[in-house]
């Protein structure tokens, strides 16, 4: 069992490996990230190959257990679900990389991916209850609660990939635990296919840890939580239904957290629930200080933690997590009190956040005026004027903005933009050519509301530029100067009278 078990990591790992290289070398993938967003943690153009890889090592992987199988386990409808799910997952994240795809169009071809693994046996076909030994048939919403699974367990690998190295190292350890589980249980499918798994992300992370030299980008993320919801719903059918899913769960207790706690900050701030920004616990590791080195392995300890509370709820049938649990809680808590945060600065910040809903929304309502008026904007110098205007209506007394070397600024003369004890500033950095610090008196904002209007400003002038850019077909500077337009509509949105804002 050793010996192929090493096999079929080499295989899967080497495979990627080499996949990966030879696309870097080809420049396939390098469209997309030329100007990355100023929430992103990279610079410079990475292409977003790293799926192709995954999904080759994968694939190959998934060929040789016609050989290692019996002829039972080859024949199974399950077998033949993990090959489409997961090509169909691979297809839809490939074809997102290089030709975006709607929000909407993307989750109702998720669903259709769930619904193949639903009828093809992948499901939660009953639930454990915990600390005893019913188990409750689900019936009709089993469909539903499966579909439900695979689609959020899907988007969960997505939106942890955020950082070099880290979505690969928890799916990582993630896919060692279903191999590990599915092993336990009985399960070669998923033993086989997890293993396979194990070495395909095992080479991808060769060419992502940091600095990243590949993405996995959304064909990568899709099929990894594709995979991760099949095999441990396999695993559920033959192993402990409650430790089977519990222990997936969580191992992916840190992102899961930080997502959730993502949607909660927004949501409490006036933000779309869904919208980027640089609130996640990836991005303060990086304001505390830490490289992004030393960020991922905090956050593969961490992750690994959360692991052991998986394997314990597996070995034990979930008889210790309480022990566990009330371990994690003493961690977090010294962990609150060493960064000085209390009960009383928690409700501070909430307070502060429900005040500025209305700041919020009203930059909210200024960036997207910005975006249409990029549309018509006859030059670089023209833009900016408009963007001097909704900085001045955001509250900032001060801002800089640089493009390639080239400065512009503005201030206000009856604000104390001089005197920077009094002021809050950030940077931002806007792609690879573009920064801007913004100040904004202390009187007139609090600390996280600053961070939060500050950090829509940086997102406005980035979707503006990109705008620009996306309509002349062309670098934007100041001195640029918009293309020739090429419409009857056009024309008449340029023609309109543009005001002046000192």
């Amino acid at each position: 069992m050793l010996f192929p078990s090493l096999f079929l990591l080499l295989l899967g790992c080497l495979t990627s490996w080499l996949v990966i290289h030879l696309c870097v070398l080809s420049g396939m993938g390098q469209g997309g990230d030329a100007d990355p967003q100023h929430h992103h943690t990279h610079t410079g153009v990475i292409p977003r190959v790293g799926g192709l890889g995954i999904v080759m090592g994968f694939a190959l992987t998934y060929l040789l257990c016609f050989i290692y199988l019996d002829d039972q386990d080859n024949k199974s409808l399950i077998h033949y679900g993990i090959f489409l799910g997961a090509a169909a997952s691979f297809l839809l994240g490939f074809i997102d990389d290089f030709h975006p795809l709607g929000a909407k169009v993307k989750l109702l071809a998720q669903i259709i991916i769930g619904v193949i693994a639903y009828q093809c046996g992948i499901s939660i076909e009953r639930v454990g209850i915990p600390f005893t030994d019913v188990i409750v048939p689900l019936g009709f919403s089993s469909m539903w609660l499966t579909v439900i699974w695979i689609v959020a367990l899907m988007n969960l690998i997505n939106l942890i990939d955020g950082l070099d190295g880290l979505a690969g190292g928890i799916s990582l350890l993630l896919m060692g635990l279903l191999a590990f589980l599915a092993y336990e249980s009985g399960v070669a499918i998923s033993f086989v296919l997890a293993l396979g798994m194990v070495g395909a992300i095992s080479g991808f992370l060769f060419h992502n840890f940091p600095p990243a030299k590949v993405y996995m980008g959304d064909s990568g993320a899709y099929l990894i939580g594709f995979v991760i919801a099949a095999l441990s719903l396999i695993n559920s059918e033959k192993g402990t239904v409650l430790a089977a899913l519990i222990a997936p769960v969580m191992a992916l207790a840190l992102p899961i957290a930080d997502v959730a706690f993502a949607m909660f900050r927004r949501s409490i701030n006036g933000l779309p629930i869904f919208r980027p920004d640089q609130g996640h616990i990836h991005h303060r590791l990086r304001r505390a200080g830490l490289s992004n080195q030393k960020t991922v392995l905090v956050l593969y300890a961490i992750s690994l933690f959360a692991l052991l509370g998986g394997l314990l709820a597996f070995a034990y049938q979930g008889r210790f997590l309480p022990i566990f649990f009330g371990f994690a809680f003493v961690i977090i808590l010294f962990t609150l009190r060493g960064q000085k945060i209390t009960s009383g600065l928690i409700r501070q910040r909430v307070t502060d956040s429900l005040q500025t809903r209305r700041g919020t929304r009203n930059a909210l309502y200024l960036m997207e005026w910005l975006i249409v008026e990029a549309e018509r904007a006859d030059t670089g110098n023209h833009l900016w004027a408009d963007y001097r205007f909704i900085l001045k209506k955001m509250g900032f007394c001060r801002a800089i903005l640089t493009i390639s070397g080239d400065e512009r600024s503005f201030y206000l003369q009856d604000s104390p933009h001089d005197d920077l004890s009094l002021l809050w500033s950030e940077a931002h950095q806007i792609g690879n050519k573009t920064s801007l610090r913004v100040y904004a008196d202390k009187a007139y904002f609090s600390e996280g509301q600053f961070a939060i209007i500050s950090d829509l400003a940086a997102e406005a002038w980035s979707k503006a530029s990109a705008r620009w850019k996306s309509i002349n077909q062309g670098d934007l500077s100041f001195e640029a100067e918009a293309s020739e337009a090429t419409d009857y509509q056009q024309q008449q949105v340029r023609s309109l009278y543009r005001p002046t804002y000192d």
